[in-house]
Formats: structure tokens, sequence, C-alpha cells
């Protein structure tokens, strides 16, 4: 699993989503799979199953619009036999890490595409609001902590402190 799956995979966990990465679907007679989801998330109380697939490729927006095309086509065929429980829609979301030409979000079809900067300010903005003394991101997920650290110690000058950051000890 690369880093923006690994991030994708913990930031819908911390959402309250259940998550499965890497899921195979499609087995072949002869061995292997068919393809594989990278991130899988359903929220119980939403009734909705989010398919991820965050990449960090190189390639034009028109290749990548071919590659996500497939991917979520050959996966929407096995979501029944994989999910066995009751969803009502299913969100598909392409998280891209390269490319800075899209200035915003955008969309092919019925799937939503993100840049890395759009994903990880999402991200930012809600951690933002927690403060790590009283609402830290739980060690189970380390690059969220790690991104939570960051926004509240980033700006403090190396050798100096927050005011009143040791006044609890």
């Amino acid at each position: 699993m690369n880093f923006l799956e690994q991030l994708a995979a913990e930031w819908y966990a911390y959402r309250g989503y259940f998550v499965r990465t890497n899921v195979k679907f499609g087995r072949r007679r002869a061995g292997g799979y068919e393809g594989e989801m990278d991130v899988v998330a359903f929220h119980p109380r939403e009734k909705v199953l989010v398919h991820a697939e965050p990449s960090m490729d190189a390639d034009s927006w028109r290749q990548r619009e071919q590659k996500f095309r497939r991917k979520f086509r050959d996966a929407e065929e096995h979501y029944g036999e994989l999910f066995q429980f009751h969803y009502e829609r299913v969100d598909r979301v392409a998280v891209c890490g390269w490319g800075r030409s899209l200035p915003q979000d955008v969309s092919f079809g019925d799937i939503v595409i993100k840049t890395l900067p759009s994903f990880v300010s999402e991200i930012m903005k809600e951690l933002k609001r927690h403060d790590p003394y009283k609402d830290i991101v739980p060690e189970h997920w380390p690059l969220l902590r790690a991104l939570q650290m960051g926004l509240h110690w980033g700006t403090v000058p190396v050798g100096e402190t927050r005011p009143n950051a040791l006044a609890d000890d």
C-alpha cells in the first residue's frame, strides 16, 4: 500500500467508516485476479459505500480518465458479491497525487476526482479543529496523527514551545 492509499484508508476510518484495503476481485481460473480495489469504506449509519482509488501516477488527465473508468467499471461488477450488506449508494473517488494543471476537483461522470492538494486540505481543515492536548488522533492512524502534530506545532520556531504547553504537566 502506498502513502496515498494509507492516508485515504486512515481518513475514512477516522470519520467512522469500516475500511478494507487492497480488495481483490474476479478470481481467474488460471490463477490471479481480474483487479483490486485500493480502498473500500462503508459508513453504517449513512449506508454509503466508498470505493477510492488513490494514485501517485504522472499520467495525463486523458490517460487517467481511461484508467479510472476501467478500474471502477471492472470493480462495480463485483460489489454485490464482495459486500453482502445493504448500502444505498456507492461513491467513487479517485485521488491523484500529481497533476497541478487541474485547478479544482472535477469528475469523470460519476467518479469524483480529487487532487492531492485538495484531499490534504480537506483533511487538514478537519484536523485543525482538534487540539492534540484534548483530542489527539489515535496512534493507530499514524499519518493523520503526524498531520495533526504538524498543524499544531508546525509554526513554532525551532527551540521554542507554544505558550502554556507544559502548564498541565
